[in-house]
């Protein structure tokens, strides 16, 4: 398993699904479809993005697809952080 996407399963577990007693969460579940996150979640996830790895998402980036899994939100970083590097 990766940083990014392990930090990301953290914050997920810790800050987002506490409440639900989720203590393990794989790279592809559904996260909205399960209810483990709602449009809330996605909020705390992207200050959660731009604090970890200063990632400032555009208007076309919010999108609920980029949410889905942890595996969607790692490529969502990845994508921001290789772009970053590009300028």
């Amino acid at each position: 398993m990766d940083d990014i996407g392990m930090a990301i399963r953290q914050f997920i577990l810790m800050d987002i699904a506490a409440d639900l007693k989720v203590t393990q969460l794989e790279d592809d579940e559904l996260l909205m479809e399960s209810g483990i996150m709602d449009s809330l979640g996605v909020l705390k996830i992207m200050a959660f993005l731009d604090e970890s790895w200063g990632i400032d998402l555009s208007s076309e980036q919010i999108k609920l697809e980029n949410f889905r899994s942890i595996n969607t939100i790692r490529a969502l970083v990845e994508a921001k952080s290789k772009g970053a590097s590009n300028l």
